[in-house]
């Protein structure tokens, strides 16, 4: 587990420097992220993470320009799976290692749009939608030498993984 988080760790870092590029390369009229675990009723993700769902918002945002007034696609994102090597029962240390979920890209806000205001959803256009799975993985090669290793917390691990799924999301935007 040592190795995983590590690695997360130094993903997420190389993530987050790129973060600011992306930021203006692409523009959403809404986002709208849940996380509904409702599949597994002995999940105790939300026990440690509670805070999942707005951290991931957030995540997407800082990496697109949101303007509900233009004419761009908007998002709903909705996390439907954390887990621990498949189980979505949480170790005492609330690691995970697995993200699941579904990307719906709607129709951008114009004149032929219309909008319920209590929610991003549209019915009248749907034109994409993909799941994404991202799961932390390591490989068995030692760090270079000269590295120097550290062993992360789970509040990097955590950050890790959410910042590389949202990075994904924007990623494929174009898909």
């Amino acid at each position: 587990m040592k190795r995983l988080l590590t690695t997360a760790l130094f993903t997420g870092m190389t993530l987050a420097s790129v973060g600011p590029v992306l930021a203006m390369d692409k523009t959403l009229s809404g986002l709208d992220v849940k996380v509904d675990l409702s599949a597994y009723a002995d999940n105790n993700v939300l026990k440690y993470w509670p805070t999942l769902e707005a951290d991931l918002a957030t995540a997407i945002a800082s990496k697109v320009t949101l303007d509900d007034a233009a004419d761009a696609p908007r998002i709903a994102v909705e996390i439907n799976k954390v887990a621990i090597d498949g189980d979505t029962i949480l170790p005492d240390t609330g690691e995970f290692n697995q993200l699941e979920g579904t990307v719906s890209t709607f129709e951008g806000l114009n004149d032929a749009v219309a909008v319920n205001a209590d929610s991003l959803e549209n019915p009248d256009k749907q034109i994409g939608s993909y799941a994404l799975q991202m799961t932390a993985v390591t490989g068995d090669a030692p760090a270079p030498e000269g590295w120097v290793t550290i062993e992360p917390s789970q509040d990097d691990f955590y950050a890790a993984l959410v910042d590389a799924y949202a990075t994904t999301v924007v990623e494929r935007l174009d898909d």
